[in-house]
């Protein structure tokens, strides 16, 4: 529970929302993750949510120094979709119970689909977060916990990433503008 308290501080400290936290179970009930939820910030019709706790789980991944990186999930999505908490904590699970590795540049396929399957965005793909700069390189216990950020992707756009790489990917992102929260856009290809 200190640990989940650290994180909340970290995350409050940062992002200073008037936050909702929640706990959710997958579907045996065996595991958990908490979410905080920040409505409307940073503006109105956008909410904020992030994982509690996802860096307690080992990713397999080790910084030059030869600590733990761990991960924290975070995104911004439309206020008037319901499901992306549900999303959020589907992600969680991939690490939680089947121990996936995540980093930047990472898509979870289908994340969007398994809950909402008429949006063009599919799937989620990871990135370093661009709005909360001091969500990465924290240190607790001998580890690195860094955020990552979600954005909702469209299946053109994970064949762009498969083909030209993350860095190309997120270029286009930047050039065209996107409002990387948006559940509800259009894809850029």
């Amino acid at each position: 529970m200190q640990y989940k308290k650290y994180i909340f501080k970290i995350l409050h400290n940062e992002i200073k929302l008037t936050p909702k936290v929640f706990s959710f179970a997958d579907d045996t009930n065996q595991n958990s993750i908490d979410i905080y939820i920040g409505e409307n910030r940073p503006d109105i019709g956008i909410n904020t949510y992030s994982t509690i706790g996802l860096s307690k789980y080992p990713i397999d991944l080790i910084c030059e120094d030869g600590r733990e990186i761990r991960v924290e999930y975070i995104g911004m999505c439309n206020s008037d979709f319901h499901e992306f908490s549900n999303i959020v904590a589907s992600c969680a699970f991939n690490i939680i119970k089947d121990n996936y590795i995540c980093k930047p540049g990472m898509v979870a396929v289908d994340a969007i689909a398994d809950y909402c399957d008429e949006l063009e965005m599919k799937h989620i793909y990871y990135t370093v977060p661009i709005f909360w700069e001091n969500l990465q390189g924290i240190e607790y216990d001998n580890k690195i916990i860094n955020w990552l950020y979600m954005v909702p992707i469209s299946d053109k756009e994970l064949e762009y990433i498969n083909e030209y790489g993350d860095e190309k990917f997120e270029e286009l992102l930047e050039e065209k503008n996107i409002n990387v929260f948006d559940i509800y856009r259009k894809s850029i290809l």
